[in-house]
């Protein structure tokens, strides 16, 4: 219902020559909650700023892909993007320390630095970029998925996995003794299937529902770091807009906690699906967990060495909102 109301919305637009035309790209899962809050955002612009934004949705690729959208966003071809912290770090390199594998001690923790620091922090990096930070976008914690159970450290030596081309995932599996490999997204299925690679690192709602679980049913919940990304504006065009339509266009979108609920959602029904699809999550325990961190703690100092530029100043504003989050959970 909510689609063909942005059908008719966009057949009365269509008549007035005067609606500035909003594009919005991303990548987003079609029929999700995640894709329902976009067309919410999209209809509640023009019903909030009274038929004079235009939206246009290319969420589900037509954009390109994310680097394609990022490039986009940039130039103004679109102006508004959902874009992962992965494909934001090619611009803003200090953002590759959120991967740094278990940074945080807890989903809530993390939780509290975004709220608290994130957008301190990475809002004037973005800011040189000509990009303005509107949202978080949770994703959750990324984990393995693979053709055989990974439940403690040493069962990832030797272990053929998959990862993007960032720092962090890098050092992450070579700190655990897999051997990392590079291959793009369409690849990755065609890679289990000839035994190129043996897993790979990504997000549950990426995992489940997808192809993925028939050739790596072990969904191997390490959680050693939380994925996410930005909501951002190319900054030229929101500043050109009236304040009356720049406020529509920063307010109107879901807030970062009711986005973050959707995805503990998604997330959730994602896991409790394994029987129906067809894979086995392994939940690990505090000695588990613990086993993996030691494994790997190790690579903060060189995440940050090879990062450069402000990474050791952004690692400190980290820090001081995991102590102050400490401090207030005493």
């Amino acid at each position: 219902m909510k689609q063909l109301a942005l059908l008719l919305c966009l057949s009365t637009w269509s008549i007035s020559a005067h609606a500035e035309e909003v594009q919005i790209g991303g990548f987003i899962i079609p029929g999700s909650p995640a894709s329902t809050l976009f067309y919410d955002y999209a209809e509640q612009l023009s019903i909030d700023s009274n038929g004079s934004l235009e939206p246009q949705l290319l969420i589900h690729g037509e954009g390109g892909p994310e680097e394609q959208i990022l490039s986009s966003v940039r130039r103004g071809r679109i102006k508004i993007a959902s874009l992962s912290s992965l494909v934001l770090s090619n611009i803003v390199p200090e953002i590759a320390y959120l991967g740094a594998p278990f940074l945080f001690d807890s989903k809530e923790e993390f939780d509290y630095v975004v709220d608290n620091v994130l957008f301190d922090v990475f809002g004037p990096l973005m800011a040189e970029r000509g990009l303005t930070i509107m949202r978080w976008l949770d994703l959750g914690g990324q984990n393995i998925y693979a053709t055989k159970p990974i439940l403690w450290p040493e069962d990832a030596v030797g272990m053929r996995l998959r990862a993007t081309q960032d720092i962090a995932a890098r050092m992450f599996l070579q700190s655990v003794g897999a051997d990392v490999i590079y291959i793009t997204s369409p690849e990755t299925i065609p890679g289990l299937q000839t035994g190129m690679i043996d897993g790979g690192l990504t997000p549950t709602v990426a995992y489940t529902g997808t192809g993925l679980v028939a050739e790596a049913p072990h969904f191997n919940l390490t959680q050693h770091f939380f994925l996410g990304g930005f909501l951002l504006a190319n900054t030229k065009w929101l500043e050109s807009l009236p304040e009356a339509q720049r406020r529509v266009v920063l307010d109107t979108f879901a807030s970062t906690s009711d986005v973050r609920q959707i995805i503990a959602g998604m997330n959730a029904a994602g896991l409790a699906s394994a029987d129906e699809e067809g894979f086995t999550a392994h939940t690990f325990s505090a000695e588990q967990r613990a086993a993996w961190k030691a494994a790997s703690v190790g690579t903060h100092d060189p995440i940050i060495k090879e990062i450069g530029g402000r990474a050791q100043a952004v690692a400190d504003a980290i820090q001081l909102g995991r102590d102050a989050y400490a401090d207030g959970a005493r």
